[in-house]
């Protein structure tokens, strides 16, 4: 194999490497984020993914439970209102889910209060500085957003949980009225395509090194190699690849020959 071929070999794995070593900001990637709650006598919305009350379900009664806070007369699911305002997320920032317009009668307390989303556990998304703003109040601020460990696949931020004694059970983590007007929740994402970053800078990378031209040349090869200085566009490292790589292939062309 002639010196130029292996020169332009190794060249072009070197940049491909450089390109994977750049990081990358995917967009595009859409999710979804809903308020769900629970009060003392079970009024609830459920998380959007639950199947006897989640998103999509519908009663025998006609009666779509995720879209109304669902009480119950007797054993007959009853509406008890709710306006909800979800938040679709399309990048790191600052958003928030509520429900007004509810009616949780005599109810004096919460049993749950979450946020549901449909973000993949492993998506490399975090959830920071999550608010629970109460009748336009703010209770509570959890610097790390506490997921549900009974939410096995997707990201699922909860305030309260009286069965959690990590949420400090029935007495909570935060005293609060049972609010009468607004239940909001905001928080703060990410790390929104990280995944997607990684997939894309390895398919440059790839693309990149087909485009390298493999050319064979009779062209000399210099004996010494020179470090490479440190540049702010380049990735120094990506360059002493190359020089080293130039250099293995130098010695291999002079035992050959």
């Amino acid at each position: 194999m002639k010196t130029s071929k292996l020169l332009s070999i190794a060249a072009a794995a070197a940049v491909a490497a450089s390109v994977a070593a750049v990081p990358s900001s995917a967009e595009g990637t859409t999710y979804n984020a809903y308020i769900g709650v629970q009060s003392a006598s079970f009024s609830f919305r459920n998380a959007w993914n639950e199947p006897s009350y989640g998103q999509g379900v519908t009663g025998d009664d006609g009666m779509v439970y995720f879209n109304q806070i669902t009480g119950w007369d007797g054993p007959t699911a009853i509406s008890k209102g709710g306006v909800f305002t979800d938040a679709q997320i399309t990048g790191d920032g600052t958003y928030s889910v509520s429900v007004t317009d509810f009616d949780f009668g005599e109810d004096e307390s919460l049993n749950l209060l979450f946020v549901s989303t449909d973000i993949p556990l492993d998506a490399g998304v975090s959830i920071t500085d999550v608010k629970v703003i109460l009748d336009g109040n703010t209770k509570y601020t959890f610097d790390d957003a506490f997921l549900s460990p009974d939410e096995p696949t997707y990201l699922q931020p909860m305030m309260i949980n009286i069965w959690n004694s990590d949420l400090g059970g029935e007495d909570g983590l935060f005293g609060y009225t049972m609010p009468q007007d607004s239940i909001e929740i905001q928080f703060t994402v990410s790390g929104m395509g990280a995944a997607e970053a990684s997939d894309e800078a390895s398919d440059e990378a790839a693309e990149t090194t087909e485009d390298v031209a493999v050319e064979t040349t009779d062209a000399p090869v210099a004996d010494d190699t020179t470090a490479p200085a440190e540049t702010g566009n380049a990735s120094a490292a990506a360059i002493a690849a190359v020089m080293a790589a130039a250099g293995a292939a130098a010695v291999l062309s002079k035992k050959r020959k």
